[in-house]
């Protein structure tokens, strides 16, 4: 399950430089492949299905070999917005109206949880030289800080972000990313 929510902040954090902060999600046709290791040496990826109704589907594999387990999938529209994860044991987290990853500014949205629980956020996120910084509050204030170095078409080369709560950290780099 850490894997799934790691995996998850990494496409949640991935936002490009330029535009409107979107990702080009498109350009993630079926078969395409984005792997991402973390600080502890744990590989994840996340390889992309295609379009479903509208949404762009990723599967998360604990692993990069052809053989690593699976830990989910996420949903995003075109720009990047994740709306939707399905961990490994079928719970479903919903973003509403999506996971303002992808907007520059401040953004708000809630986190409906499987078991029906809703969370309040807000999110402002601005430009840096090489990609975007972020800060996200909840009811009890701030919950998080965060950054991501991005390509081109906006996909990560890093992210890292900080547990505003118990000073926590994590970091994430590109391993390697496969479009088809």
């Amino acid at each position: 399950m850490r894997v799934f929510f790691t995996a998850l902040l990494a496409a949640v954090c991935a936002s490009p430089l330029h535009a409107d902060v979107e990702m080009e999600t498109a350009r993630f046709a079926p078969g395409s492949l984005l792997v991402m290791e973390d600080q502890e040496g744990r590989v994840v990826s996340h390889l992309a299905r295609g379009e479903v109704q509208g949404l762009f589907r990723f599967d998360i594999f604990d692993g990069a070999s052809g053989d690593a387990p699976y830990a989910g999938r996420y949903y995003t529209d075109r720009r990047g917005e994740v709306l939707l994860s399905v961990a490994a044991n079928g719970a479903v987290t919903r973003f509403e109206p999506d996971s303002c990853a992808r907007t520059l500014g401040e953004c708000e949205y809630e986190i409906v949880h499987a078991d029906g629980r809703r969370e309040m956020r807000i999110r402002e996120t601005r430009r840096t030289s090489t990609g975007l910084a972020w800060a996200e509050w909840g009811n009890d204030g701030l919950i998080a800080t965060g950054g991501t170095d991005l390509d081109d078409i906006g996909a990560p080369r890093e992210s890292w972000q900080q547990n505003a709560l118990n000073g926590d950290s994590s970091r994430v780099h590109r391993v390697s990313l496969a479009l088809r």
